[in-house]
């Protein structure tokens, strides 16, 4: 669960003009404020659900969205955009600065691609929402790495735009915008990609919570967002994403608890929650997701013991609960984790008693971190210190100084209680 970049990213692009200062009268053959109309009473009308230009949860007035006055060309644009959206959603909360109304703005009098609007509305919605991201995250200051592909906001399909991928009908499955100087907050409109695949959006400065809205993507199988200062809680929709393999949230600022909803996640095969701010304890429903190879939660805020479901996780390679403040004893169902490499436990001075006798029977691990706890006892009768003779071997624990709890020969590097004081015994 390193915190590995990808590669390949080359040379940088400068973004084009998105002036907006020439617009034309027509579009597509009619009048540019009555296709503007038309494309917010599209969105209005099948986007309803996701939320356009509101966050989550802004309720409908009055029920049905009434779209009566969606061709009357005597209004100016901004009565044109309360009169289609005002039975919708509280029409104060769309700001003709908020990136929505931008967005909507845009696809009326600067966008040139040819919409059929009468034909599936998926290319529409979609572009919208990637208009609406744009402008959300500071999207004329974004670095361009790949010189081969085209920039957002032109009229080429946004499937050539850089960092999208599309399917063969056209719909977004791809979004790669890693290290990206991606800035602001991630709006809710990221819910309407809903045939998104992969979504990797590390290494920005992205700031504020993950919308509700990323539980729409239920064929999501990538969610990619650390290095950034996400804050806040993670939403329970998070649960809905039940083909979800990779969660990689580390390097943030989120706090509060880890939600139950994530045992739903039978899928994953890495958990990266390290380095936030989260507090209280494992969920027990950890112990659902069978298919976890590496579970990262160090540099935490956590407490209370260590589930004994954790031993259900018996494909895990690296198990990583460093720098916490969990309690109590090691469960002897760890003895179940055979695949395991790698074992960070330092820095959790409340894990008290000694090591389970089926600790010693795990074989396979290289990396053991136990120092700066309360353990007690010998760690000399353990199957993995046969690993020693190899090259890469790191066993560390607080078995230096005549008052040591812990009596280690395995040991690759024995450190006070405090463990900031360590001494290299060698391979």
């Amino acid at each position: 669960m390193g915190d590995e970049k990808d590669q390949g990213r080359g040379e940088e692009e400068a973004p084009p003009s998105t002036d907006m200062s020439d617009k034309n009268d027509t579009l597509c053959g009619v009048p540019r404020k009555v296709f503007f109309c038309l494309i917010v009473s599209l969105i209005c009308a099948i986007a309803i659900g996701v939320g356009v230009g509101v966050t989550a949860g802004e309720q409908s007035k009055g029920g049905n969205c009434e779209m009566s006055k969606a061709t009357d060309t005597k209004l100016s644009d901004t009565e044109l955009l309360a009169s289609i959206v005002l039975p919708c959603v509280d029409i104060a909360t769309l700001e003709e600065s908020s990136p929505q109304y931008r967005s909507l703005e845009w696809l009326a009098y600067e966008d040139s691609r040819n919409l059929n609007i009468d034909d599936d509305a998926t290319e529409l919605i979609e572009r919208f929402s990637l208009v609406t991201l744009y402008f959300a995250t500071g999207g004329e200051n974004w670095i361009v790495h790949d010189p081969n592909r085209i920039y957002w906001m032109n009229d080429s399909s946004h499937c050539d735009w850089y960092g999208i991928d599309c399917d063969e009908n056209g719909s977004v499955t791809d979004l790669y915008l890693y290290d990206n100087v991606l800035s602001g907050t991630l709006p809710p409109e990221i819910g309407n990609l809903q045939n998104a695949r992969h979504i990797d959006m590390d290494s920005n400065n992205f700031e504020g919570s993950i919308p509700s809205e990323i539980g729409n993507l239920q064929q999501l199988l990538d969610l990619s967002l650390w290095g950034n200062s996400f804050s806040g809680t993670i939403p329970t929709e998070i649960g809905n994403l039940q083909q979800l393999t990779l969660l990689r949230l580390w390097d943030n600022l989120f706090s509060g608890t880890i939600p139950s909803e994530i045992g739903n996640l039978q899928q994953l095969a890495g958990l990266g929650l390290s380095g936030n701010t989260f507090s209280g304890t494992i969920p027990s429903e950890i112990g659902n997701l069978q298919q976890l190879t590496g579970l990262s939660l160090n540099e935490n805020s956590l407490s209370g013991t260590v589930p004994s479901e954790i031993g259900n996780l018996q494909q895990l390679v690296g198990f990583y609960l460093s720098k916490n403040s969990f309690s109590g004893t090691i469960p002897s169902e760890i003895g179940n984790l055979q695949q395991l490499t790698e074992l960070g436990l330092s820095r959790n001075v409340g894990l008290t008693g000694t090591l389970p006798v089926e600790f010693g029977q795990l074989e396979s691990i290289r990396e053991a971190y136990l120092q700066n706890t309360s353990l007690t006892g010998g760690l000399d009768d353990l199957a993995f210190c046969k690993n020693r003779d190899l090259y890469y071997f790191i066993f560390y624990a607080d078995c230096r100084g005549l008052n040591a709890e812990i009596f280690c020969v395995c040991c690759t590097m024995c450190c006070y209680m405090d463990g900031d004081n360590c001494i290299y015994l060698g391979y």
